[in-house]
Formats: structure tokens, C-alpha cells, sequence
């Protein structure tokens, strides 16, 4: 909880540029400046704003709050009465009264440890809430990252389509120009005309989908809407690499995974309302005492008036042994038996199912990799082809539609190598989530 208290508590610090707004053409665009945008920013204000997490911190806030020995009951009641009676008789001519203040006090001596067994489960119910909180914070880093990337994934699918557009519009103007020269007819110019037009159509759809991505990366940050802009990402999107040894992993997961973390501290809790139960069964000893203060005052026909007070005190304890409640004792007795149980099979099988996801992940990383090393040779071969296939466009070696050809070949082949960048940096995410190191692994930077 240390942890995400200081997390919580330099982000309150943090602050942003501000944004704007334009209208331009009949069409709200919410930018009027690029706003730098780092991972780390980003993840700031992520946790700065999420909903979920906010709902977190106050659940914890409860449970710290209910965690004293005063709600474990161990402090005694204390209570003050005041009592005044009058009587007033016409026939003995006569008025007397009675004024009583008094102050009670009713505390336990002994009710089977209960109270230090509700004091425990107080603590363990708010390392629970913790526990939740952490795995939100760890979701919402999670989701940020994947965010981020994702935009930074169409900003460089966007920078190909741009390069590929730029490619077409260069060949259409050779295209052109030979054509002034007579070595080209109208229907290669046509042609090389139609490619720069469909790149550029390519071009700007990409430019669509980066804002829509980018969109989305505000609303995971918790942007408002009137605050929202178009954002220039500054990491660079390169892959992780690291050589993962799938052993480790299942220990790491198996000791720093929060949510199984968390699910040990469910058993605990239903450990304790066994605990509790067991008491139930026990003798228990209350005690009370109070301290009163009495005046008696009055006068009759006859008597003269008179004043008599007084301080009494008394003291005293009450033993209460059960022995029979209609079962109730042994039901509940058996009910958390029963939740307990309930509580063991269900880590076994978060464990089972967070191990055997954590082992589809380490596979799918694996073949990841190989995969990008494909894709790499891929592009390497598809821009040696384009540039030995232009020159021999060039050259009247080859026509219009084999350029053509080899430039969608190229595109894909970008695509395809950004595409499992990106895979690989969110299943390397997913890994560092699963391991319980995801906050430790992507610090932010509250400078």
C-alpha cells in the first residue's frame, strides 16, 4: 500500500498543458497545438483520472478506517443519565423531588478472543482492499501501454503510407515527363496517376485510423472531452526482446502475482471467520459499573423543607455460559468451514489458470519473435526489390502493373514487421503484468 500511496500521491501533483479548441470547415477538431506526450506522461494522467482507481483508494480508505480496536470492540461503552421526578400533593400540602445524574459503564472481560480475532480480520480485509487497488493500478498501467502503442503503430503505418504515396507521386511525374518525351503513352501516365491517387486515399485513411486510435488513448487516460487533442508520441517503437526463461516466470507469477496475492488474503479472511465461529462457543464475562449522584429535597405540612444528597456507586460482572441456540452456533460453524474450502478451491484454480496463462504467453512470445525476425528479413528484401524494380521501370525493363506489384509488396511487408512490433511489446506487457512487476517496470516519472 506504501507503494501505491506514493503513487497515488505525486500524481495529485502533476499537471498538463493546457488544450484547445478550433473549428475549422464546419468540423470540431479538439487540437490546436501538438502536445508532446511521453509513455510515462501518459501512465500519469492514466492513473491520475481512472474512475476504478479513485473507487479503489476509497474502498481502502473504508477498510483503513474500520481498522481499530475500538471497532474490534475492545474499548468499553460509556454513557451518561440525568433523572429528575417532582411530586407535588394538594391534600398533604406537599412537594418533594428527585434529581439523579449518573454515569454507566458496560466493557467485556472476556468473550472468547474475539475481539483480537476481529482485529486481525479488520487488518487482513484491508491488506484485501489494497490488494484490489494494486491490481486496478496494474490494469489501468496495462491498458495505458497497450493505448500508447497502439497509436504509436499507426503513426508508423502512417509514415510508410506517406513514404509509399511520395514513391507514386515521384513515378507519376517521371511518368510525366517521359510522356512529354515520347517514350511514355497517356496510359502510363494514367496509370502512374491512378497509383498516386489510390496511396494517397491509402494515405489518408491511416491518417484516420492514428486519430481514432489517438482518441482512444485520450478516453484510457481519462481526458475530458472538451480537454482532448491529437498528441505527438515520443517513444520509440521498437520491439522487446529478452530471453525469458519460462520456469522463472511461473515462480515469479506464482510469488508476485497480484491477484493471487490477493486471493491468500481471502483465505485468511475466511480463516478468521472460522475463528470467530469457534468463540461463539465459549463463555463469556461482561462487566459494569456506574457512579450516581442523588438529591432528595422536599417539604410537607408540618415538616420542615429538607436537602439530602448522596454519592452511590456500584460495580459488577455477569458470566454467561451457552448452552443451547437452536443450532445456530453449529451452522455457522459449518458455513465457514465450508467458505473456506470454497476459498482453497478457488486458488487453486486462479493459480492453475493464471500458470497456464502465463505459459500461452511465454509461447506466443517465442513465436513472436521468430516472427519479427521474418518480417524484418521481409521488408529487407521487398526494398531491395522496389528499388531494383524501379530502376528497371525505368529501364523499360518491366511495366506499370509489376511496379505496382512490388510497391504493394513492400507496404505489406512494412505492415506486416510493425504489425509484430507491436505484439510483441503487448506480450511482453501482458508477461510483466502477469509476473506482478509491471508498476517497478514502467516508472513514472513525476519530475
Amino acid at each position: 500500500m506504501k507503494q501505491i500511496n506514493l503513487i497515488i500521491s505525486f500524481l495529485i501533483g502533476i499537471t498538463f498543458c493546457g488544450y484547445a479548441q478550433e473549428k475549422k470547415q464546419d468540423k470540431v477538431e479538439v487540437v490546436s497545438q501538438e502536445i508532446i506526450l511521453s509513455l510515462s506522461d501518459a501512465i500519469s494522467q492514466g492513473l491520475l483520472n481512472n474512475y476504478d482507481i479513485i473507487i479503489a483508494d476509497k474502498n481502502t480508505e473504508i477498510s483503513k478506517t474500520n481498522n481499530t480496536l475500538e471497532n474490534a470492540g475492545l474499548y468499553p461503552s460509556l454513557t451518561t443519565d440525568a433523572a429528575w421526578n417532582h411530586n407535588w400533593s394538594h391534600a398533604m400540602n406537599s412537594n418533594l423531588g428527585v434529581l439523579s445524574p449518573s454515569i454507566g459503564s458496560d466493557f467485556t472481560i472476556f468473550d472468547g478472543f474475539k475481539v483480537w480475532i476481529t482485529k486481525e480480520q479488520l487488518e487482513e480485509l484491508e491488506h484485501y482492499s489494497e490488494g484490489n487497488a494494486t491490481i486496478v493500478i496494474e490494469n489501468t498501467i496495462k491498458d495505458v501501454i497497450v493505448a500508447y502503442y497502439e497509436s504509436l503503430l499507426e503513426q508508423q503505418r502512417l509514415e510508410v503510407a506517406e513514404q509509399l504515396a511520395e514513391l507514386s507521386k515521384e513515378r507519376y511525374d517521371y511518368t510525366n515527363s517521359q510522356k512529354e518525351l515520347g517514350q511514355k503513352v497517356t496510359y502510363d501516365v494514367l496509370q502512374a496517376k491512378n497509383a498516386w491517387l489510390e496511396d494517397r486515399r491509402t494515405s489518408l485513411d491511416q491518417k484516420n485510423r492514428l486519430q481514432v486510435k489517438l482518441r482512444e488513448l485520450n478516453f484510457v487516460m481519462g481526458v475530458p472531452e472538451s480537454e482532448q487533442t491529437l498528441y505527438k508520441l515520443t517513444e520509440k517503437f521498437e520491439a522487446v526482446e529478452k530471453d525469458y526463461v519460462l520456469s522463472n516466470l511461473i515462480e515469479l507469477l506464482n510469488a508476485d502475482n497480484s491477484t493471487l496475492k490477493n486471493q491468500y488474503v481471502n483465505q485468511i479472511i475466511k480463516q478468521k471467520d472460522i475463528e470467530l465461529a469457534k468463540a461463539a462457543f465459549m463463555p463469556s464475562v461482561k462487566g459494569n459499573a456506574s457512579i450516581k449522584y442523588t438529591e432528595n429535597y422536599g417539604g410537607a405540612q408540618g415538616i420542615p423543607n429538607f436537602n439530602i444528597d448522596g454519592i452511590s456507586a456500584t460495580v459488577g460482572a455477569t458470566l454467561s455460559i451457552p448452552i443451547y441456540m437452536g443450532g445456530s452456533r453449529r451452522r455457522a460453524k459449518q458455513i465457514a468451514l465450508i467458505n473456506k474450502q470454497i476459498a482453497e478451491v478457488e486458488t487453486q484454480q486462479m493459480s492453475h489458470s493464471l500458470n497456464n496463462q502465463v505459459m500461452q504467453v511465454y509461447d506466443t512470445y517465442v513465436l513472436q519473435r521468430e516472427i519479427l525476425e521474418l518480417t524484418e528479413e521481409q521488408v529487407a528484401t521487398a526494398l531491395l526489390n522496389l528499388e531494383m524494380s524501379t530502376e528497371r521501370y525505368r529501364n523499360g525493363q518491366i511495366n506499370s502493373f509489376n511496379l505496382r506489384d512490388v510497391q504493394i509488396q513492400y507496404l505489406d511487408a512494412q505492415n506486416s514487421r510493425l504489425t509484430a512490433i507491436f505484439n510483441l511489446i503487448a506480450t511482453n506487457t501482458e508477461i510483466v503484468r502477469l509476473t506482478g512487476g509491471i508498476i517497478d517496470a514502467f516508472p513514472i516519472d513525476n519530475e
